[in-house]
């Protein structure tokens, strides 16, 4: 399946996307190696980089760790929050450190993240002081029991 982009993309723009969702190599160049499979000049395809991230197209481009490799602890934690409240507590869970991400649902619990941390420990210390939000109607946390991993790709349509 490849999507098509709502927004005006070059064909360049798409393969250059396309690529930077597979593995970049570590290695001294990796820009290099990626324009040369490309077909193109390295410079061309910074710029490329950097007008998409400009345009808000790429957002990062980051290396992604096994956390419990690293002894880290993962969980999702989901809360219940007043809609109209739910853009000042999720800036607030932002401010630590351990959230990777989180995003807003249509349900009963309406804001959900991930947390990665040193120990069960921090994570409940982390939980604790979100309760104390009154703004948070109610918190929960489903700690990774089985780690699903899926690989998530947005392939562009290159024609």
């Amino acid at each position: 399946m490849c999507l098509r982009p709502r927004i005006k993309l070059s064909l360049l723009d798409k393969r250059i996307l396309n690529f930077l969702q597979e593995d970049i190599a570590f290695v001294e160049r990796p820009w290099q190696l990626i324009a040369k499979k490309l077909d193109i000049k390295e410079d061309q395809l910074l710029k490329t980089i950097v007008s998409l991230r400009r345009q808000g197209i790429i957002r990062r481009i980051s290396a992604v760790f096994s956390p419990r490799k690293l002894s880290f602890v993962p969980t999702l934690v989901a809360a219940k929050i007043s809609p109209k409240y739910i853009e000042k507590v999720a800036r607030r869970i932002n401010l630590y450190a351990e959230v990777t991400h989180n995003y807003r649902r249509n349900a009963e619990y309406n804001l959900w993240f991930t947390l990665i941390a040193r120990d069960t420990k921090r994570i409940a210390q982390i939980i604790t002081r979100l309760k104390k939000d009154k703004n948070i109607k109610k918190i929960s946390e489903f700690p990774a029991i089985k780690i699903f991993k899926i690989n998530v790709r947005f392939p562009l349509n290159c024609s």
